[in-house]
């Protein structure tokens, strides 16, 4: 049988092992100096610490990279949740903090790997204690302790957290099928994933969650509310079956000026050809793929005949930067520019939300990531404007001075609303 001594002993031996560990970390990132040769690694906005109360809480963070990453606890600890714990170059991972119960505050660290070399970087975890001495909690479930969850129109992707001292369920309305949450059951506190279409008509919509706890129906309800808007155009290209999802299988994409009869009369044309001639815009697995090597390609849209009079209009859409399967990188800029009646505030993106072919093999998730989604605002638009959309430029050959001669982009969801 241990004896008191020796498990205090233990206590003592682990908590001076964690601060000498803790030590040495802080002090190794606070160097300067970067490895020569080694690959960039970085988070967004440099954050150090992630400070929490003792009921829990999620956060996201950006990882600014070109190698594969990866995020490893120091210490294997259960109330410290990380998703997903690697990816390849530009990338986000969210961390959940369960509640603690303890009267003690709680601490962790993460360390980072990049290309199988671990980094200056750490990211320290620091929970407080539970302010309830003795006493046992009431019951709960929510997510992450909201009163309801306000939804913008363009829809939401998001990751959250449910809170609970239990087994729970979430119940959606039959009728909400434009709101999905992931997992909707679990145990204790867990990671979700909340998805909500986009709301193409004017008026808004709610959902009602029920929720359950330890198989108890918890009273009231949790509203999922989400406001409309005035479309002028929404174009989803799901009408389009060339080819491949997967970015860099081009066998059966499909030049825009090879359409048929059908897919041409919905409007969709290019506002000027590659510099040899050619449009080279291509139609995918419900997407387009604007350019080729040593050529970059527009699509224009059709006119925006739904505009009344003059208005002013947000316009949203996807865009992907092109990646081979090797890690091989194009150009990223996208241009965008309007034909026609007003003027837009921004003419010109840097498309970096690069694809991950290891946690996402098919191309489906990273049209769902909210770093794809872009936006730009047209002032004075009418019913002639048509909006186009150009990767880099036409010419990109080398005796040009392009400073790569490829700048391919990947193209969906565009939206086109009346701004409020």
């Amino acid at each position: 049988m241990r004896t008191s001594y020796q498990t205090n002993f233990r206590k003592a031996s682990t908590k001076l092992w964690g601060a000498l560990c803790l030590g040495f970390l802080v002090s190794f990132s606070s160097c300067e100096k970067e490895v020569e040769g080694g690959t960039h690694f970085a988070l967004k906005d440099n954050p150090t610490a992630m400070s929490v109360t003792s009921q829990g809480a999620s956060q996201t963070f950006t990882v600014q990279s070109g190698g594969m990453w990866k995020v490893e606890p120091l210490y294997n600890e259960r109330w410290v949740k990380i998703e997903p714990q690697d990816g390849n170059g530009e990338g986000t991972f969210t961390v959940t903090v369960d509640r603690n119960t303890t009267p003690e505050p709680r601490q962790s660290i993460l360390t980072f790997a990049v290309d199988g070399k671990i980094q200056n970087n750490v990211l320290k975890i620091e929970q407080e204690a539970s302010n309830r001495d003795d006493e046992e909690d009431d019951p709960y479930v929510n997510l992450d302790g909201l009163p309801g969850l306000e939804v913008p129109e363009a829809g939401l992707y998001e990751r959250y957290a449910i809170r609970s001292t239990g087994t729970w369920k979430i119940e959606i309305p039959e009728d909400a099928d434009w709101l999905s949450i992931e997992p909707m059951e679990g145990r204790y506190d867990t990671g979700v994933t909340v998805s909500v279409d986009i709301n193409t008509t004017p008026e808004s919509r709610t959902a009602g969650l029920v929720f359950y706890l330890d198989g108890e129906q918890v009273p009231g309800v949790f509203e999922v509310n989400q406001e409309g808007m005035e479309i002028v155009l929404y174009e989803d290209f799901n009408w389009l079956t060339y080819g491949s999802a997967i970015f860099y299988e081009t066998s059966g994409e499909t030049r825009i000026d090879n359409w048929n009869d059908t897919e041409l009369a919905r409007g969709w044309s290019w506002n000027n050809p590659s510099a040899d001639g050619i449009p080279s815009t291509y139609a995918r697995q419900g997407f387009v793929k604007l350019g080729k090597t040593n050529y970059g390609s527009d699509i224009l849209s059709p006119k925006l005949s739904a505009v009344q009079g003059t208005q002013n209009l947000k316009v949203s859409f996807k865009a992907v930067p092109y990646e081979t399967a090797g890690g091989g990188r194009d150009g990223s800029i996208l241009k965008v520019g309007i034909t026609g009646p007003g003027t837009i505030d921004l003419t010109e993106f840097t498309i970096d939300n690069w694809p991950d072919y290891v946690s996402d093999p098919n191309c489906t998730e990273i049209w769902k990531s909210p770093e794809t989604t872009r936006s730009f605002t047209i002032t004075g638009a009418t019913a002639e404007t048509q909006i186009w959309f150009l990767g880099g430029d036409y010419d990109l050959r080398e005796e040009t001075g392009a400073p790569i001669n490829k700048n391919r982009i990947f193209l969906d969801d565009i939206l086109v609303a009346v701004l409020k």
